[in-house]
């Protein structure tokens, strides 16, 4: 790589070529002098793999974004590999924008799945070169400004199939919705068979977190509304798919880009998941509490202790973690201290059980009301208010009661 001396004081886009030739190099080199705050930190002159990373220069990564111009006509697959492989870093979150003077449909589309954000046919002119780069430092600078809103990331697992783990998160989130004023998206991140907007009688959705995924490095305002569904308590929702779909993979970097985005357009996002994806401990390293809910039977207090144990959540994710007591009876066999003192470590809530009465809710698609003076009900509540502190007059009302079932 041919490094450029620049004083970059006011870099805010980095830039460099991957196998570009002679018109395309000599393109961005010149192009910070039309383009105040964009360096071109140079040219790679081999394509980069998973197994072949280049380290990259001081100019790369310390700038606020970067933007990676890469050549196709060289080499098809091998460009392939370098967008798959830049679009996994960790370092750097980088755009790929593809440059080749063959754009077959078939192509195109090929290279869009691997990551390509844009593509620019040859010859590249200087007006055009620029044009791009002015979109996409506005586009970056704007995300990085937003960012400020830090909206929470709460994830909620299942210690096992049945638990009410879907149950909980959409009761919490409609209530952070209409009691808290806050913006909130639910998103049912499960591959297949979803069951969020089956409870909510929420029906056509075409949109899940893959779609969001495929489309991270092209997201705005507009086109994620395109994606959510409103439903009529206020809340955003984010489907899953109806039916049996393959196991989409993503990338921790992907899955961070696309939370760091939400978290600009939301207060709350609840994420409704399972320990069975490979996602997992992307999830669990981005957001703000890990929910494991448990029920008081052996079964789940089993599998609970072993995946405390795998993920080694106390020591990987410190203050994270919520251990949340699903379906609690007076004369349970388990007991809520007996689940803490297992798997060592405090319970954050009981919620009383209810089960019944939320299923016929829920088979109705209307969650049971707030206004459903239920135990069940007034700890949802009170979990709301724990969530939202500075909002929570709902929630403080409950503390003053000393609700039953709840522990500290």
């Amino acid at each position: 790589m041919n490094p450029v001396d620049h004083n970059i004081e006011a870099t805010t886009l980095a830039t460099f070529t991957v196998c570009g030739d002679s018109d395309l190099c000599d393109v961005a080199l010149s192009a910070p002098m039309y383009v105040p705050g964009v360096e071109f930190a140079g040219d790679f002159h081999d394509y980069i793999t998973k197994d072949r990373r280049p380290q990259f220069p001081p100019s790369i990564r310390r700038a606020h974004s970067c933007v990676a111009f890469i050549d196709f006509d060289r080499h098809w697959e091998q460009a392939l590999e370098t967008v798959e492989a830049l679009s996994s870093t960790r370092e750097q979150r980088i755009v790929s924008i593809g440059i080749s003077s063959d754009l077959d449909t078939d192509r195109l589309l090929e290279a869009m799945r691997a990551g390509c954000s844009e593509f620019i046919r040859k010859p590249v002119d200087q007006i055009r070169f620029q044009q791009t780069l002015e979109h996409w430092q506005d586009r970056l600078s704007s995300r990085n400004m937003s960012s400020s809103r830090r909206g929470q990331v709460l994830t909620f697992f299942g210690s096992k199939g049945g638990v009410g783990t879907t149950t909980l998160a959409i009761h919490l989130a409609i209530e952070l919705a209409q009691k808290h004023s806050g913006k909130v998206l639910l998103i049912d991140h499960h591959h297949q068979l979803g069951h969020v907007c089956l409870h909510l009688a929420i029906k056509n959705t075409q949109y899940h977190f893959d779609d969001l995924v495929r489309n991270a490095d092209r997201l705005d305002t507009n086109l994620l509304k395109g994606f959510v569904v409103k439903h009529s308590s206020g809340l955003d929702v984010l489907a899953a798919p109806e039916g049996c779909m393959g196991l989409q993979t993503s990338t921790r970097s992907q899955i961070e880009q696309v939370l760091d985005f939400l978290r600009a357009e939301y207060d709350f996002i609840l994420i409704d998941t399972s320990f069975l994806y490979d996602s997992t401990s992307a999830f669990v390293q981005c957001c703000d509490e890990v929910n494991i809910i448990v029920t008081p039977d052996i079964l789940a207090l089993r599998d609970l202790t072993r995946h405390v144990e795998h993920l080694g959540l106390s020591a990987v994710a410190p203050g994270k973690l919520r251990i949340v007591v699903n379906r609690v009876a007076p004369g349970d066999d388990i007991r809520p201290d007996q689940i803490a003192k297992a798997v060592r470590e405090p319970v954050f809530l009981t919620i009383s059980n209810l089960h019944p009465q939320v299923t016929q809710a829920m088979n109705a698609g209307e969650p049971l009301s707030s206004k459903n003076k239920s135990a069940f009900s007034s700890q949802i509540s009170l979990w709301a208010g724990r969530i939202a502190p500075t909002h929570s007059g709902v929630g403080q009302t409950a503390v003053k009661k000393k609700l039953f079932g709840l522990w500290k």
